[in-house]
């Protein structure tokens, strides 16, 4: 396979189980707890990182496919005012049923994402099936979500990692995300102006 096999394309409903299972396979909180993670966590994963955008925000969903089967995706969210609304009426509540613990991480993620966007800046999740990883497909995502972003007049694409000996600082530090906040525990803000 090489790199022109990918396709990045808008999202479509019929991606939805199969970015759902990406995003449970390779999220980074389900592979490092319990093996793989328990079923109700890999749900709240979807809660957190896919349902919101998919229901609400679809127009800024861009997804990596490989002869017809979705392989990847970035997601951000551009409203934040309905973003919040959501999460908090709908989404952090179904959060909590499942994990205390996960319920009030994402309760502080809203906040955090809240004062970011109404900045300027876009929170964004991006997952790649590991079969497909080290193609560059991340960094075509990346680029095709900083110019969608751009032309929603968004000035910034922001992430929180956990920390420095993680892949994902080291992908996007080449991408030329920069560090602008230091979280306890060891958590990085980190930022790219669009």
């Amino acid at each position: 396979m090489n790199n022109n096999e990918i396709i990045i394309r808008p999202f479509e409903e019929s991606d939805r189980k199969a970015l759902q299972n990406v995003l449970k396979k390779e999220a980074s909180y389900t592979v490092k707890h319990n093996g793989g993670g328990s079923e109700k966590k890999k749900e709240c994963l979807c809660y957190m990182y896919s349902d919101y955008y998919f229901d609400y925000e679809p127009q800024n969903v861009l997804v990596a496919v490989h002869k017809g089967t979705p392989c990847g995706f970035i997601l951000g969210s551009t409203d934040y005012k309905l973003f919040v609304s959501k999460m908090k009426e709908i989404y952090v509540p179904k959060i909590l049923k499942n994990s205390k613990l996960w319920g009030l991480f994402h309760k502080i993620c809203v906040a955090v994402n809240k004062k970011q966007d109404k900045k300027g800046g876009v929170a964004f999740h991006i997952n790649i099936d590991q079969n497909y990883q080290g193609k560059k497909i991340g960094t075509r995502l990346m680029a095709a979500m900083a110019e969608l972003m751009a032309k929603a007049g968004k000035k910034y694409m922001y992430l929180v990692t956990e920390n420095k000996k993680t892949v994902g600082y080291a992908f996007y530090s080449k991408l030329g995300f920069k560090v602008t906040k230091h979280y306890l525990g060891g958590s990085l803000m980190m930022v790219k102006e669009i």
